[in-house]
């Protein structure tokens, strides 16, 4: 959406598979399928290291990748020689994509495209700005469903659709969109590579991949499988758990079509795998600039929800033990 996850424009589509999961899980009109959290900008995936080069060693056949439960697994790959380390691939992932310092260059982002579900004849628009490190407002239009928006505003993540009405995110949402919002993850993930783990190299989507766990950073958080394509060392999509009105729901994410963006690259084509359905991400334009602090402010109805909730409960003074009894 994470988690976390530098923007690769993952993070844009983590965002608003979160939204219309939401919204769509719960139309009787049409099947259950959304994307899950992304980029706001999207999340650019941590740049894998240098190619290893290959050895004289015959191919091992791993063993299937282990996959958290409910995730889909993945058929494995021969490969030859040593098995790259997680911090390589997270490396040669942003190198791919403009290298640390342009990364580093990006402290807000601006992006508009379209949203589809093409088993339910949906069509709609998509803008999102976002600003680091981890704000976000997401506005999706689609005709037969109506407006929806989200945010979160460095405390607060908020939704707004035409079948809920506006409510509050828990925990588990904010811990999704947070991560979602926040464009850099992917640098911030390749800096502090030591809770990601190699699991295997796989066939993701026919084309040999490196599979990555990430594993969740804080509590709320999830942790993902993220997939590295073997020759290109470009991020060629994700695996996660999404938290929903529904609970935890399987979410596959395939990027793909990158392109320059000033001086780094994004995948401007994202599909969102969900329950059956499938929902497809597009991006026509991105900026790195002019997205004003006033973009992640609460709506009044959302400003409102948060006044009236009430505030945590005062624990009781300790009571103090009674004098002994004089004989």
């Amino acid at each position: 959406m994470k988690n976390r996850t530098i923007l690769s424009f993952i993070p844009v589509a983590l965002a608003c598979t979160t939204i219309a999961l939401a919204q769509s899980v719960q139309s009787p009109t049409k099947p259950a399928k959304s994307p899950a959290a992304a980029p706001v900008a999207p999340v650019a995936p941590a740049a894998p290291a240098a190619p290893i080069a290959p050895s004289a060693t015959p191919p091992v056949a791993p063993a299937a990748a282990p996959a958290p439960a409910g995730l889909p697994k993945f058929a494995p790959v021969a490969f030859e020689g040593a098995k790259p380390s997680a911090q390589e691939l997270l490396t040669r992932h942003i190198t791919a994509t403009g290298g640390e310092k342009a990364w580093e260059a990006k402290t807000m982002m601006s992006s508009k495209g379209a949203i589809e579900i093409p088993a339910a004849g949906l069509k709609g628009a998509m803008d999102m700005q976002a600003m680091a490190p981890d704000s976000i407002a997401i506005v999706m239009d689609i005709p037969g469903m109506g407006q929806s928006r989200s945010g979160f505003n460095g405390t607060v993540g908020w939704t707004i659709d035409p079948m809920r009405g506006p409510s509050l995110m828990d925990a588990k949402q904010i811990a999704d969109l947070k991560r979602d919002g926040n464009f850099r993850r992917d640098l911030d993930l390749m800096r502090n590579a030591g809770n990601a783990e190699v699991l295997g190299l796989v066939e993701f989507e026919t084309r040999p991949c490196w599979q990555v766990k990430i594993a969740a950073s804080t509590p709320d958080a999830i942790p993902s499988n993220n997939f590295y394509d073997k020759e290109t060392g470009l991020m060629a999509g994700m695996t996660m758990m999404a938290a929903t009105p529904m609970g935890s729901i399987p979410v596959t994410l395939l990027t793909g079509e990158y392109k320059d963006f000033a001086d780094v690259k994004l995948p401007v084509r994202t599909t969102t795998k969900v329950m059956g359905q499938m929902q497809v991400m597009t991006i026509d334009s991105v900026t790195w600039e002019g997205v004003s602090a006033k973009a992640f402010e609460l709506p009044p109805e959302i400003a409102a929800m948060k006044n009236a909730a009430p505030a945590p409960a005062t624990p009781a003074a300790p009571i103090a033990p009674a004098a002994p009894a004089t004989k």
